[in-house]
């Protein structure tokens, strides 16, 4: 597979998978939004090797595999496939190993856990889970300088906002999966149990549970806001629409009162689009 190819195999991957993140990545400029493409597509791979089934042992030795595949790229000797993909967007933007080791990091917690205990301990997660993809884009959003430390700051928050709005409208969906992201001291402060939320049964209770943490996330979705004038317009446009997007689905949780037992809240394909080309045609 040769290079341009590699980058087509990404852009499949991420136009199968990516939903909301797809929209927002085609406000990129082509060069920054195929670099994207090939870091998403390392990240999905990871995440399903999480979902597959087997053994954890199985999938913790996959996962450190794909260490060593990104040990690799960083030094500029990939192998075949969109790892050649992954190791120019390396190369040409400066994207910092690290934090894709830091998102690797995260799938292995995924391996394990099953509740959280305190707010550090779920801050934790989801900067691994969320601000670390962020911030490994950085470097292509903002074309290649490397970014100071109020945009990882902000970049980081911003994927937090993020996680912290998934957790919020997956908690049916979570608890199918047995796993419970909600703090349970917090929990605890609110008078909720586990049995109440598998009773699925909106209560006092869960409302101002589930109103504190919708809260929390519009908090930092604002601060991660602070990021987009820090950005070259090419750039600012793909974490806005993000915001804008996870912002509305927020907006539709507390619309409907916090009863997210109702079904999944998602934007529409076309109010997507129309996000999309809106942010497009502020550009011309």
């Amino acid at each position: 597979m040769d290079l341009a190819a590699a980058y087509r195999a990404c852009a499949r991957v991420t136009k199968r998978e990516a939903r909301n993140f797809y929209y927002a990545f085609l406000s990129l400029p082509s060069r920054q939004r195929r670099a994207v493409y090939a870091l998403y597509a390392f990240c999905r791979t990871a995440d399903d090797v999480v979902d597959g089934s087997g053994a954890n042992e199985a999938k913790h030795d996959e996962l450190a595999r794909l260490r060593e595949r990104l040990a690799r790229a960083a030094g500029g000797s990939p192998e075949d496939g969109p790892d050649l993909a992954l190791a120019d967007a390396i190369a040409t933007f400066g994207v910092d190993p690290d934090d894709l080791a830091d998102v690797l990091t995260g799938m292995e917690m995924d391996l394990t856990l099953r509740r959280i205990d305190t707010l550090a301990d779920l801050r934790r997660y989801c900067y691994h889970a969320a601000s670390a993809v962020g911030l490994a884009t950085l470097p292509i959003l903002n074309d290649g300088v490397p970014p100071t430390d109020a945009m990882r700051d902000a970049a980081a928050e911003l994927g937090l906002g993020m996680q912290f709005v998934n957790i919020l409208r997956d908690v049916a969906e979570d608890l199918e999966r047995d796993r419970v992201y909600l703090p349970y001291r917090e929990m605890a402060l609110h008078r909720v149990d586990e049995a109440m939320l598998k009773g699925r049964s909106m209560t006092v209770e869960l409302r101002s549970l589930f109103a504190s943490q919708a809260d929390r996330a519009g908090e930092s979705l604002a601060h991660g806001r602070l990021l987009f004038p820090l950005l070259p317009r090419s750039g600012r446009r793909c974490p806005r629409l993000l915001a804008e997007i996870y912002g509305r689905i927020l907006d539709r949780i507390r619309v409907a009162d916090y009863d997210i037992f109702r079904g999944r809240v998602a934007l529409p394909k076309h109010e997507k689009i129309v996000l999309l080309l809106s942010s497009l045609w502020r550009r011309r």
